[in-house]
């Protein structure tokens, strides 16, 4: 008769109780009963240092030579804090369930099927979100951010991601990947047996498993949570982006646009609000300027032109893209934008003019707002903003002017007709209003400026203030045939870029070929500006040259040819306006009138939707957010941008245009928080409106 051993006597299914002290309880740990858990958390892990790796390799190309195998190890590991973070709130329900369960339901088998099912489900929202952030970083250089709430609502958007890229196959990917991490997640939690812990045992296993959780959360021990300028710790624009992963910045961005910019002043280390008004102040006030009485705008001012008022027309084109290494006016060769070459010789050029941002919506609120608008989430789609926003339309209207906005695509695009047509704009026209078929992001060029061109014809009779907006020149930039001699794109792809930089300058070539002819032309003021730059440098965090952009005032008998060396932004292009056309005017503008400028006295704010940068001079200064590196100073030359070592002397440079930056974007900050980027009397009309209208700043 054979014996068996006591310890041979369990139950079937229960494993042996093990070793007993501390090693008993790291048996424990990661006994069968918590199998699910760590299976699934090594392969989350997997899942998402593969899809860094992947970016790595895909976008390789952007590391420059200064960037080492250091650099890029630490960004892997950082990268596993990162990854951490969104791994433990997805685990957390998956803990509970097998550390609480009785040992009679862990032997369910709809238990199993529960646990199987989520762990499939969860790492197939992990793989579908990575891919689509992979199409999104092809598109824009980024991880998902806020322009995945705000841009990928729009149909535009949506037809030139379908266009793009093979979206279509996501869903039967999806499909087949669940179908796949089901039948592998079912194999490995069955294996092995389900220990049937008593009660104390499961509360404490619970316990300790919820708190290493809630430590993934938060990405470290640290006092709070792995703050996102962490991943700033390289001047290397890809290997900061990829230090995090998709779902820590779509996070980021929601919180951003749920607490209306709550966390800014922790991100940049602003000053205080006394503090930056007194810089900014001093940044912006002229030497006649004389500061007016305002409850909650120390920048409300009259400005005095020295000529008298005249009743010009005034024409801002915004120019889709026409920036760049195509552009000959920049410096550039060989220019594929002869037109506007020649009408830079003719006009006044300034040629150090910056864009305020990297997205049309940006060049909106810059050039017609004169604001440099706000990280995240342009200022036309926040609620605070839109009636109650100072414009330079708004300013014209007070004048007598009709103003109209024409635009080819669809004026909801951006919110755009909304923020516009209370912002004083009288008249709105869209591609519903222009013939011809549109394509994806409207109607070509030239019926833009064919439409504007006949309705300006009619409002000859009385002074006018109006903005064309093109867009041809965007990808996926497909031209008309048979306008502009077009370059072979079977063996090379970037002549389809090149193509629509053609195309966009003999439409504007045609549009002033006839707008000579009309009865507007000799009186009207013609204001030519990029809407955003082009980067030079894609493997730089903010490549400032990058931002610069081709801006001229040209009207024949009224401005004289000639060249501003001084740096501007788009935020001075309304105050520089308003002392073209002469007279006193009362503005709160985060510009300056560029014809009352020392040559030596301009700057620039300018951001790509998460680091900031300042030009000065021949001096730029780059600052991501808080947790990084303070800021890094570059000195700008033809060449480009070259860092500069730091000494003393270059710290303190430093510190004084990093006080400049913040003051200013903080004052920008404070007055869109507070309602009070407005006249006087506009800002009465909204403090006496109920109290929803105008909700605090979030504390």
């Amino acid at each position: 008769m054979t014996h068996r051993s006591a310890t041979s006597r369990r139950p079937p299914g229960q494993a042996p109780a093990g070793p007993g002290g501390l090693g008993g309880a790291l048996c424990r740990l990661v006994s069968g009963r918590l199998r699910p858990v760590w299976i699934c958390a090594g392969l989350l892990f997997a899942l998402l240092t593969l899809a860094r790796l992947g970016l790595l390799l895909t976008r390789r190309e952007l590391l420059s030579g200064t960037v080492g195998w250091r650099e890029i190890a630490r960004c892997f590991l950082l990268g596993l804090r990162f990854d951490a973070m969104p791994i433990g709130y997805a685990l957390l329900p998956l803990v509970l369930a097998v550390a609480l369960a009785a040992g009679p339901v862990l032997a369910r088998p709809w238990f199993r099927r529960a646990t199987v099912l989520y762990a499939a489900a969860v790492a197939t929202v992990f793989v579908g979100t990575e891919l689509f952030g992979v199409f999104f970083f092809l598109r824009f250089g980024r991880r998902l951010n806020y322009m995945a709430f705000a841009y990928l609502a729009h149909r535009e958007t949506l037809q030139f991601m379908w266009s793009r890229y093979p979206l279509w196959l996501l869903a039967p990917v999806l499909v087949g990947v669940f179908w796949l991490f089901r039948r592998l997640f079912g194999r490995w939690f069955a294996r092995g047996p389900r220990q049937d812990w008593p009660a104390g045992r499961r509360i404490v296993a619970a316990a300790a498993l919820t708190a290493l959780c809630v430590l993934a959360c938060r990405g470290g021990l640290q006092r709070r949570p792995l703050p996102r300028g962490s991943a700033y710790f390289s001047t290397n624009q890809l290997v900061d982006e990829l230090a995090m992963n998709d779902f820590y910045t779509m996070f980021y961005a929601a919180r951003s646009r749920l607490t209306d910019g709550r966390y800014e002043p922790k991100a940049y280390r602003l000053p205080t609000a006394e503090q930056a008004a007194e810089t900014a102040r001093d940044m912006l006030f002229l030497p006649d300027d004389v500061p007016v009485e305002h409850p909650a705008n120390v920048l409300w001012r009259r400005s005095h032109s020295p000529q008298p008022r005249w009743d010009y027309n005034v024409v801002v084109i915004l120019m889709e893209g026409m920036a760049g290494r195509p552009v000959g006016a920049l410096g550039h060769r060989p220019s594929h934008t002869p037109h506007l070459d020649a009408l830079c010789k003719e006009s006044l050029f300034f040629e150090r003019m910056y864009a305020v941002g990297a997205r049309t919506s940006r060049a909106v609120v810059g050039s017609l707002c004169g604001h440099p608008d706000l990280v995240g989430i342009t200022l036309m789609k926040r609620r605070r903003a839109v009636g109650r926003f100072l414009t330079l339309p708004q300013v014209l209207r007070g004048r007598g002017y009709h103003t109209l906005f024409v635009y080819g695509g669809r004026q909801e695009f951006d919110n755009m007709g909304a923020f516009l047509g209370v912002g004083g704009i009288d008249e709105f026209i869209d591609q519903g209003q222009m013939p011809g078929p549109a394509g994806n992001w409207g109607v070509p060029d030239e019926v833009i400026f064919r439409t504007a061109h006949e309705r300006f014809e009619e409002l000859a009779d009385r002074p006018f203030f109006a903005t064309i907006l093109t867009v041809s020149n965007h990808d996926p930039f497909d031209v008309p045939a048979g306008r502009v001699e077009l370059l072979p794109t079977a063996e090379n792809e970037h002549n389809k870029v090149l193509n629509a930089y053609r195309y966009a300058d003999w439409a504007l070539g045609e549009f002033f070929r006839y707008a000579r002819t009309g009865k507007y032309f000799d009186n009207t003021i013609f204001v030519l500006v990029a809407d955003h730059g082009r980067a030079l440098n894609q493997a730089r965090r903010v490549d400032v040259p990058g931002f610069r952009v081709p801006c001229l005032i040209y009207a024949p008998g009224i401005v004289a040819p000639g060249r501003v060396r001084t740096v501007a932004s788009q935020a001075d292009i309304p105050p520089t306006v308003l002392g073209l056309l002469g007279g006193d005017y009362e503005h709160g503008f985060l510009g300056r009138d560029l014809f009352r400028v020392a040559a030596d006295d301009g700057f620039a704010l300018l951001h790509d939707d998460v680091n900031l940068a300042f030009v000065r001079g021949r001096i730029a200064l780059a600052m991501p957010p808080a947790g990084g590196r303070g800021g890094t100073l570059f000195r700008l030359g033809p060449a480009g941008m070259t860092r500069i070592a730091t000494g003393p002397a270059d710290d303190r440079q430093l510190d004084v245009l990093a006080g400049q930056m913040l003051s200013y974007y903080q004052v920008a900050r404070g007055l869109y928080a507070g309602g009070a980027y407005c006249s006087p009397l506009r800002y009465a009309e909204a403090t006496t409106a109920p109290a929803t209208t105008w909700p605090a700043w979030p504390d």
